[in-house]
């Protein structure tokens, strides 16, 4: 038995009255109210809009039309007369699970009959301890569809979960059996890898996946995980939001931040069986902010290889929706896949982007962001499975102190700008990228040269060094391409030194330094020519009336 089958039993026994189920998968919630009938003995009926009423046979494994009509309202009689004296053909029918089938376009508000007998049956003067109504349905409290007011209070919602190993497994023996496929091209014990590599998938996506998967290759073993997890990515990307991220950056591509690749490499046994046992419990998450172009991002993209854990990408702008509860359905999804997957890295760039008008929220969108950041914190808090969290911010002013506060995630790091010698081996690292030999260039003097820069801008100088050796008659890159490419650049601290004071001083006393050299000083304010906009400080802590503001 599953548990999420005994979970839902539970509340049938309770005596709900009204139970709204929501999922895609109409498979596993019939299989799941099959076992529910079977276990307290109750006959099982369900309506759709074509079909009207039919009583399910578990001897002969079909279906009966018992009333033809779909009419929705007959529907609800049906259930209310049952068991009733007087009631004609449903008299003494109390043992029952009736399931409404994509009931919800009839659970308006503009239709108040249908309304007005939901109440009735969900009061507890008339609910019966042996009839159960189910509402089963893929959409919850979105679009056009959103569930009555007048019922909010009246219905229990049971969400089925994304399926479990176990759930996945059932679904391969499904296809193998199905395809015939024999043995040595399937077998009989599912290939746990293939099963892993499915997790994220619904039943039904998985069953398109390995029955795709055999068409194509003949057979439905490991070999066939890259493929599988194609799938996967595509169902993911769909979203919208969720983006299957394959890194191909590694640890050594991070140049200095020595204190928080450590902690990386430190905090990455946590998700070992032994650190368990050892008392451990698994890393949570971190939130890495700091001046733009010194890493955050890269660092990471780099954990996922670091762990060889699966990495979710997830766009927090993308996640609000013009609907009405679709901004928080989105986040409760991309949550879900995560954990889903697990153990899982689940990456947010730019959290910010979705922290932005917390305060306003009321006012702007009716709560929208509130609720959604609501959402997010409240799982980083209270989850379960091994999701490991990596944000990264630009603009930390924006985002809540909620977030900040310890116990949401691991730790608070904050990258600042290379120094001289983190500097160097930015540069080795970039030239090898670019496919030159560091040994026959001057590194030390480049990154003398390069005094102020972050990674990112010395990362674009060369890049533009690259396009200048190439324009002129594609000769080779020299010294003199890039130091002269970096005196063409202003860096974000010589047009912005007030900003970077600033935040580097703000992060002072929040946040862990994500490298253990002593950073330099920021240059003098006016050096280089400078915008208006660049003039107004950007990182002003002004919000709220902010204690640094």
């Amino acid at each position: 038995m599953l548990k999420t089958d005994q979970e839902f039993l539970n509340l049938v026994k309770a005596g709900i009255p009204v139970i709204q189920i929501i999922s895609y998968e109409f498979l596993r919630a019939q299989s799941m109210l099959m076992y529910a009938s079977k276990q307290l003995n109750r006959e099982l009926f369900f309506w759709d809009i074509v079909d009207g009423i039919r009583k399910y046979d578990p001897g002969k494994k079909q279906y009966d039309v018992i009333q033809a009509d779909p009419d929705p309202h007959l529907a609800l009689d049906f259930f209310m007369g049952a068991g009733e004296t007087g009631a004609g053909e449903n008299e003494d029918k109390k043992d029952l699970i009736l399931v409404l089938d994509d009931f919800h376009p009839n659970m308006v508000s503009a239709n108040p009959g249908i309304v007005k007998k939901f109440r009735k049956i969900a009061q507890p003067a008339n609910a019966s301890a042996d009839k159960t109504l189910i509402l089963l349905q893929p959409l919850h409290d979105t679009r056009e569809y959103r569930f009555p007011v007048e019922l909010e209070k009246e219905v229990h919602v049971f969400t089925i979960p994304y399926p479990e190993y176990i759930d996945i497994a059932a679904t391969y023996q499904k296809v193998r059996l199905m395809k015939d496929i024999p043995a040595a091209n399937a077998p009989e014990e599912p290939p746990g890898d293939l099963i892993s590599a499915a997790l994220g998938l619904s039943t039904m996506e998985a069953e398109k996946a390995f029955s795709l998967a055999y068409i194509v290759h003949g057979r439905l073993t490991s070999a066939e995980i890259p493929f599988i997890i194609r799938e996967k990515e595509n169902v993911i990307r769909q979203s919208g939001y969720l983006e299957y991220y394959h890194p191909k950056e590694n640890i050594e591509d991070i140049g200095g931040l020595d204190v928080l690749k450590n902690w990386l490499v430190k905090r990455g046994r946590g998700f070992e069986k032994k650190a368990e046992e050892f008392g451990l419990s698994f890393p949570r998450g971190i939130l890495i902010m700091g001046i733009p172009g010194t890493g955050k991002s890269l660092t990471a993209k780099a954990i996922g290889n670091l762990w060889q854990f699966p990495l979710l990408r997830l766009d927090m702008g993308k996640v609000f929706a013009g609907f009405v509860g679709e901004s928080e359905r989105n986040i409760r999804e991309a949550l879900n896949i995560a954990e889903a997957i697990a153990p899982s890295i689940l990456w947010i760039d730019e959290i910010e982007k979705g922290a932005a008008g917390i305060s306003s929220s009321d006012k702007t969108d009716g709560g929208t962001s509130s609720r959604v950041l609501g959402t997010f914190l409240t799982w980083l808090q209270e989850k379960t499975k091994p999701v490991f969290v990596a944000a990264t911010a630009n603009r930390w002013w924006e985002l809540p102190p909620e977030l900040l506060r310890k116990g949401r995630v691991d730790e608070i790091f904050f990258t600042d700008l290379p120094t001289l010698r983190e500097r160097q081996k930015i540069i080795e690292i970039h030239l090898k990228k670019k496919k030159r030999d560091p040994a026959r260039f001057n590194v030390k003097l480049i990154a003398e040269k390069s005094n102020f820069f972050s990674g990112a801008e010395i990362e674009q100088a060369i890049t533009e060094a690259l396009f200048q050796a190439y324009a002129d008659n594609e000769r080779e890159l020299t010294n003199e391409d890039i130091t002269g490419a970096l005196t063409n650049i202003y860096p974000l601290s010589r047009t912005m030194p007030e900003a970077i004071k600033k935040i580097r001083e703000w992060a002072k006393n929040r946040a862990v330094p994500a490298s253990s050299e002593e950073p330099e000083a920021a240059v003098p304010s006016g050096a280089g020519p400078r915008l208006k906009q660049e003039i107004i400080d950007p990182f002003e802590y002004t919000h709220q009336g902010g204690e640094d503001g």
